[in-house]
């Protein structure tokens, strides 16, 4: 994650933790079925901006940095909704928050699905690796072609993917640095 979805995903994280405190306060000192009737508006709202922070901190979570190009958005997106499905996790995740109030346990299975999603996205990345031929190739031999994932505009470069942005804002290769100095 970069600094801006840092920041948005700890300021969801401390609002869900909050929200969670109030669930486990009012079950402690309130029985469910008071809470479910006599407290009815106000312990569905709860519940209802507990569901809604989850989803959107479990998905901050799960699916942060992921780079897909929209020509396979419908591709992906199936491997993604496959894996979430498939997974069990989103019950082990309402179970975290609405049955243990455990904001702990949630971050840890939030980031078993991130696991989960990256990895079953790894074959369709790799599905879509091309070789990247820059003029500095052609003039010189000894400088190979460039990895290149079409599906995610990035390009694998000192262990890692490197967005196509970032590459054209004037990201070198060391190999290249080395060869012009």
């Amino acid at each position: 994650m970069n600094g801006t979805q840092d920041r948005e995903a700890a300021l969801l994280r401390e609002e869900l933790a909050q929200l969670l405190e109030t669930l486990k306060h009012n079950r402690e000192k309130v029985p469910l079925n008071v809470l479910k009737t006599k407290y009815k508006k106000g312990y569905s709202g709860l519940c209802a901006d507990i569901k809604r922070r989850a989803s959107d901190y479990a998905g901050k979570i799960a699916l942060s940095g992921l780079r897909i190009h929209r020509d396979y958005l419908d591709e992906a997106v199936a491997i993604v909704n496959g894996t979430i499905e498939q997974s069990g996790i989103l019950k082990q995740l309402s179970r975290a928050a609405f049955s243990h109030q455990d904001i702990a346990e949630f971050d840890s299975l939030a980031g078993t699905l991130r696991e989960k999603i990256l990895a079953d996205l790894e074959p369709f990345y790799a599905r879509h690796l091309a070789l990247y031929i820059t003029q500095e190739c052609l003039e010189n031999p000894d400088i190979p072609p460039l990895i290149y994932c079409v599906a995610s505009h990035c390009f694998w470069q000192d262990g890692k993917w490197l967005p196509l942005e970032l590459y054209k804002a004037g990201s070198v290769r060391p190999q290249e640095k080395e060869k012009s100095a």
